[in-house]
């Protein structure tokens, strides 16, 4: 019998599809180091998320399910999830030591590893950041008591500020994290094949990377601006510094770019350390992926929980045994992929739980591979408390304030319907990955509209929300952030005394507000 190979799982937060080197898209984008597993293996250029938002991708990662299935379609953390069956649970059953360090699957509470045997997390959106998370003990441990601990340099979780990093290169959780995954990889049980999940909180906000990563963006003149359209309206301001509807200009763009992208070379640096030490491993995979995108301005918009390609296109490589140099997959595929293809790479069954497909026969070139059409994605307007938008300079239309989206793509064409007011978008993203060029309108485009709505009119069926009556796609409904079973979890950890985390800390009166609504 072969021996089974090992498997590392890099994955960032908030990283655009077109934020790596080999994307081509972008410039000023340097990322060799992450464009080498592309070189060296397979690039999926039609890879998205199904629910742009932390919580529900790195479920379905977790899981191998899609949010219709788990139930979770915003940023709520559930005590305890009733999770039997998980990634990192199959692989440990299967013999294999499993691992995770840095940024977490964003469970809740962070202290329960749903089957990590070694599990080191580090992360900024954890609740125990002031009290028992590894990264933050360290740098309390660490760094002087008036350095500000991780954000003495001003810039904070969700907010589009950005600025040079005030300590030393090693207290950035970028670089814990990778310190961490190479302690693991120096002492690991070496009788037993690992898969090592290694968590990159950047780039997602605090926008903070070391000085040398800030400043080689901070004078450049050259880079993308924002992606605007003439379907887009305009904010009078650019409001609060945590708001999402922004008219990202002058220095506020300059300092932004600076900070995203400097926190993405940094990021290539750590995972040149990663590739390093793997030069003295065989029989091993690299996946690298980002759970969802950051509209970085464009369509005046910051962050994540769009349909657009800034937010839901997202990164997708992976290297390793067996697979040639240099193939680029354009099939549609997701975060609940990668559970059923580590496992059939292990040679572990995949649970019937799980609702991806094992990417494994397309890895392998294999022509007669039948594979999905598209990808459904969603999205749920979700706003921090106390957030404002600011008003638009027109009284048009304005998809900024939609409650949700719903969205299908191939990859090559995006189809969108917002939910509040049942406007359509249709994309040619294969040519205008801009999405500058709205074609619902254009007479040329209709039995392509009228087909992409056929399906998302048989996807959306049965769904709690009445979003369709299965004839026709019904406007001005209020999309769940949970459904089906997860409320009987969220009623059931009630009764137990459990909180619930919303994002970025636990706020449990107004989540269990709303987990009310739903219960009655």
């Amino acid at each position: 019998m072969a021996k089974q190979p090992n498997f590392i799982i890099i994955h960032t937060d908030q990283q655009r599809a077109d934020c790596i080197g080999a994307a081509g898209r972008r410039t000023g984008i340097y990322t060799p180091y992450i464009d080498s597993i592309a070189y060296r293996g397979a690039m999926f250029t039609g890879a998205y998320a199904s629910c742009p938002l932390c919580m529900p991708q790195r479920l379905s990662l977790l899981t191998g399910q899609t949010p219709q299935t788990h139930g979770l379609y915003g940023n709520i953390g559930i005590p305890f999830l009733p999770l039997q069956t998980t990634l990192p649970a199959e692989m440990r059953k299967g013999g294999y030591q499993t691992a995770l360090v840095g940024r977490t699957m964003h469970t809740y509470p962070a202290t329960h590893p749903y089957g990590f045997e070694y599990y080191m997390p580090g992360d900024p959106s954890s609740e125990l950041k002031d009290s028992t998370d590894p990264f933050f003990t360290y740098l309390r441990d660490n760094t002087p008591r008036d350095a500000g601990g991780y954000y003495g340099c001003g810039p904070h979780n969700n907010s589009r500020a950005a600025g040079p990093f005030h300590l030393p290169d090693h207290f950035h959780q970028t670089k814990w994290a990778t310190n961490r995954a190479l302690d693991f990889l120096d002492n690991r049980d070496t009788s037993r094949p690992f898969m090592l999940f290694v968590g990159y909180y950047a780039p997602h906000s605090p926008h903070n990377p070391p000085a040398e990563y800030f400043n080689r963006y901070y004078n450049r003149t050259d880079l993308d601006d924002p992606y605007i359209s003439d379907w887009d309206v305009r904010p009078r301001d650019s409001g609060d510094i945590m708001g999402r509807y922004v008219d990202l200009k002058g220095e506020d763009l300059r300092v932004a770019r600076a900070g995203y992208y400097g926190n993405i070379a940094f990021i290539d640096a750590q995972v040149g350390r990663i590739l390093s030490r793997l030069m003295q491993l065989r029989n091993t995979y690299v996946i690298f992926t980002s759970d969802h995108g950051e509209m970085l301005g464009d369509h005046y918009l910051t962050q994540k929980q769009y349909p657009y390609e800034g937010s839901a296109h997202i990164p997708f490589l992976i290297m390793g045994p067996g697979i040639e140099n240099g193939i680029v997959i354009d099939k549609p595929v997701g975060w609940h992929d990668i559970m059923p293809t580590i496992l059939e790479l292990a040679g572990l069954d995949i649970p019937d739980s799980v609702d991806g497909k094992s990417l494994a026969p397309l890895l392998r070139g294999d022509p007669d591979t039948p594979w999905r059409e598209y990808i459904h994605g969603e999205c749920v307007a979700h706003m921090y408390p106390g957030q404002r938008d600011p008003k638009p300079t027109d009284d048009r239309v304005n998809l900024v304030f939609e409650k949700g989206s719903q969205y299908l793509t191939d990859g090559k064409m995006k189809y969108i319907w917002h939910v509040t007011s049942g406007t359509e978008q249709l994309f040619d993203v294969a040519h205008d990955f801009k999405e500058q060029h709205d074609l619902s309108k254009e007479p040329d485009w209709q039995e392509q509209l009228l087909s992409w709505r056929g399906r998302l009119i048989e996807e959306l069926k049965g769904r709690p929300e009445g979003y369709t009556d299965g004839e026709k796609l019904i406007p001005g409904c209020e999309p769940l952030e949970i459904t089906g079973p997860m409320v009987e979890v969220c009623r059931q950890r009630r009764a137990e005394g459990f909180t619930f985390a919303y994002e970025p800390n636990p706020s449990p009166m107004a989540k269990l507000d709303y987990v009310n609504t739903l219960m009655r």
